[in-house]
């Protein structure tokens, strides 16, 4: 698990986007993802056996290219490799511990956010108002910089525990 420390440092990576030489925004929001993982707790139940990889969907079009591939590479989570499968529609038997929604898909995250009330998915957005939409993690661009703000309201419906040193860092906690 990462350091306070070494989280905080990643986080200090918040590069300017596009700037020269600096990051590219979804390269680091790939590293974040990564990282959320290692702060929030499913139930359980949310995984069959000790191995079970954590399943990241992304709904619609993948704006990551190869970055998550990429930042996931041999990376594992309390010895849970990372799994990402892309989903061009949401099946009733949806099996993802994390869904990343990019701003694409806003008007179809409304339309399904109520059928994934109480289900233990984290859900991750990019889109202005996702938080107040029913989403858990919202990315957001400000001054040039990504920052996240956490609905934990709605982390508490889908049984998330979020750690607090994750709610720590976040620009914004809604309650």
């Amino acid at each position: 698990m990462l350091s306070r420390r070494s989280f905080m440092m990643a986080l200090a990576a918040t590069f300017l986007v596009g700037a020269r030489g600096q990051i590219d925004e979804y390269q680091l929001k790939a590293r974040f993802l990564c990282n959320f993982a290692r702060y929030v707790e499913w139930p359980s139940e949310s995984f069959k056996t000790p191995n079970d990889p954590i399943v990241i969907c992304i709904l619609g079009s993948d704006p990551f290219g190869g970055a998550l591939d990429q930042a996931l590479n041999g990376k594992e989570v309390e010895g849970r490799p990372f799994l990402v499968r892309p989903l061009s529609s949401i099946p009733p038997d949806l099996h993802c511990h994390i869904l990343f929604v990019p701003s694409s898909e806003r008007k179809r995250f409304r339309s399904i956010a109520g059928s994934l009330e109480g289900s233990a998915i984290l859900t991750i957005g990019e889109i202005q108002g996702f938080p107040t939409d029913g989403g858990v993690i919202n990315f957001r661009l400000e001054d040039g910089r990504v920052r996240f703000e956490i609905n934990l309201d709605a982390a508490g419906r889908k049984h998330l525990r979020i750690s607090s040193r994750l709610l720590g860092l976040a620009q914004a906690v809604m309650k």
